[in-house]
């Protein structure tokens, strides 16, 4: 666990997590995509790996991949805006027929069918107000924490803190951006998201 302070920003990175995921474009267990047909795709907001631009385009490091196996494969591409949440939910359902940036688990596998390469290895970040005097895990104990709903963080934050007896109050959002923006408004304590996001967010 190390602790970094970013005196520039409105948050600062107090500790990093020692969870590391790996994360696949995964399918329904059940589908079977084919060539010559259209393909739904889940987004949501999860800035590089997949957002929507300014443009209102879908972008973002898995999209890139998915616009070249489509491209390669003669599919058509529908993308299907959401929460992470949703995303996830309509997946299960046969809604849409693929969902980015999805971390491979024991549980997920019984529902969704992953493909063997993953495609990026990201870690958890806490962020928390500037001043906080949160330092390390143990100094989250008792706090309120903002977490994306329905992700990998989530659960494994909340294994880890009954390890600890952290006793925290996790607080469900829909999007990191609603995380951090709970935190800037004393609304959260701390923000659980990935590296990624928190590096490209961090000074906002």
């Amino acid at each position: 666990m190390t602790a970094i302070i970013n005196s520039a920003g409105l948050l600062r990175f107090f500790c990093t997590i020692s969870l590391i995921f790996q994360f696949f474009i995964c399918q329904a267990a059940v589908a079977e995509i084919v060539e010559d047909r259209t393909v739904r795709v889940g987004i949501y907001e999860n800035e590089p790996k997949v957002f929507t631009s300014e443009a209102g385009k879908p972008a973002g490091i898995f999209i890139d991949i998915i616009e070249f196996i489509a491209k390669s494969e003669g599919w058509k591409i529908k993308y299907v805006p959401g929460t992470w949440n949703e995303g996830l939910e309509r997946l299960a359902k046969g809604e849409i027929d693929l969902m980015p940036d999805v971390a491979h688990t024991a549980e997920r596998e019984k529902i969704y069918s992953f493909h063997q390469e993953s495609v990026l290895s990201s870690w958890s970040q806490v962020y928390g107000k500037e001043g906080s005097d949160i330092q390390s895990i143990l100094d989250l104990a008792n706090k309120r924490i903002a977490t994306l709903q329905g992700s990998i963080q989530q659960e494994a934050f909340a294994r880890l803190s009954e390890g600890f007896d952290l006793k925290i109050t996790l607080i469900p959002v829909r999007d990191y951006k609603s995380a951090f923006a709970m935190v800037a408004n004393d609304e959260a304590d701390a923000a659980i998201c990935n590296n990624f996001f928190g590096l490209m967010h961090i000074k906002e």
